[in-house]
């Protein structure tokens, strides 16, 4: 574990914050947090760092991320086509 006391955040080697997972997984940031919101992901538990919370997703985390996004996410799908009357 390694320690930027400069900005009072500490660095989990094996934990990733909410950005990096989506990055890692291949997602917006904003897509991730969407699913959170609508309940499609399960999210670790925020941490407090001094005053802040963050959520560190663990690999297992991420793996299940990635299981998630297989399921849900269809690159390219594009619209649903309308048939013509």
């Amino acid at each position: 574990m390694t320690i930027n006391n400069a900005i009072g955040i500490v660095y989990l080697k094996t934990k990733r914050t909410t950005s990096e997972a989506a990055k890692i997984v291949g997602i917006h940031l904003a897509t991730l947090q969407r699913w959170i919101a609508q309940g499609k992901v399960k999210a670790p538990r925020p941490t407090l760092i001094g005053a802040v919370g963050y959520r560190l997703w663990s690999a297992d985390d991420i793996t299940e991320l990635k299981e998630v996004k297989k399921a849900i996410y269809c690159k390219g799908r594009g619209r649903k086509s309308n048939p013509k009357l």
